[in-house]
């Protein structure tokens, strides 16, 4: 189903790795979309419907710990080795 100003379900079955996808539009439209990432090969990828606070949707955070320097041992770099 086309969705106006939107990504094509279809489109969701060769994005890279994602984490999930938010939708708050009409119900047809998130039913192609629950199709789409069912068909993704991998982890299952939720969709998201339902509308939680502008907090969640407009804020996230990402922590990396980067240890590919210190040969993957991560005591390296934290100088308790």
């Amino acid at each position: 189903m086309p969705v106006k100003g939107g990504i094509e379900p279809a489109a969701l079955t060769n994005l890279p790795p994602i984490g999930g996808v938010i939708w708050w539009g009409d119900n047809g439209a998130a039913r192609s979309y629950a199709l789409a990432l069912a068909k993704r090969a991998g982890p299952i990828v939720p969709l998201i419907t339902s509308q939680p606070d502008m907090a969640h949707a407009l804020c996230e955070r990402h922590i990396c710990i980067d240890t590919t320097a210190a040969g993957g041992n991560a005591e390296l770099l934290s100088g308790l080795s």
